[in-house]
């Protein structure tokens, strides 16, 4: 597989909820990053190893629906691929809907991924998510 197409087959094991497969795409050392205010966000950490994606999974599926996911385009150059896209989301606290952009980056080692970043307004996430 190149590297662009492990980068949409994470996102259609993440849409499936299976986590244990994508953990099979990553290195054991690998940090993943996502943004924002952990206080109210409490998947918004960095993360390492595959123990800490798995946490970041199992945080994300607790905090948030997904009605809308939708990857918009994947750029590919040498080991490293940028995602753009866009998500209609939902606050599983409070129950308010947000929406937006997001870039992501993933890097790859051997096939693997290493390291993930993602890019998006964590304010407006952070303001539906709040009590």
């Amino acid at each position: 597989m190149t590297n662009k197409e492990t980068t949409q087959t994470i996102y259609d094991l993440f849409g499936k909820g299976d986590v244990p497969a994508i953990l099979e795409l990553v290195t054991d050392d690998v940090t993943w990053t996502c943004p924002g205010p952990t206080e109210i966000l409490p998947y918004a950490q960095v993360y390492k190893g595959k123990e800490g994606v798995a946490e970041f999974f199992r945080l994300i599926y607790a905090n948030k629906d997904f009605p809308g996911f939708e990857v918009r385009e994947l750029i590919e150059e040498g080991d490293k691929v940028v995602a753009l896209g866009h998500w209609d989301a939902k606050s599983k606290t409070t129950g308010k809907p947000y929406s937006g952009d997001w870039a992501m980056a993933f890097w790859y080692r051997d096939g693997k991924l290493y390291e993930h970043k993602e890019y998006y307004d964590s304010y407006g996430e952070a303001m539906a998510s709040k009590p």
